[in-house]
């Protein structure tokens, strides 16, 4: 599940940076519809258009639309100011001294450390 949803979200983001080459490949796949069809000059041959006035259309579309996803976003300046030695936090802290005993849960036996014979 995690993997599919990465491939996706990488796929959304590279067809979002690459959408004036999808616009680009897609007439030039469909071409000979758009020329016929979707071309606004197509009453006019001599002019040898073939649907670039639709691509351009198409590119100056998604450029608006990119320009105005951009300027729509608000833009906050963030600044680090480092001011935490300038409190005194000592004050509010209570000053309690605590001590602390380490106490194993095994408890000590001299048979627990590597038996060694003594020496004659």
């Amino acid at each position: 599940m995690r993997y599919f949803l990465f491939i996706a979200l990488l796929t959304g983001l590279l067809l979002q940076n690459c959408s004036q080459y999808l616009i680009s490949l897609e007439y030039k796949l469909n071409q000979n519809y758009i020329a016929s069809v979707l071309c606004v000059n197509r009453d006019k041959p001599d002019m040898h258009c073939n649907g670039k006035c639709y691509l351009k259309k198409q590119l100056e579309r998604d450029q608006q639309q990119q320009n105005n996803g951009s300027a729509g976003k608000e833009k906050y300046e963030v600044s680090y100011i480092d001011d935490l030695y300038s409190y005194d936090l000592r004050s509010y802290a209570p000053s309690i001294p605590l001590i602390a005993y380490y106490q194993s849960s095994v408890p000590y036996t001299p048979l627990s450390d590597t038996f060694r014979p003594p020496q004659a």
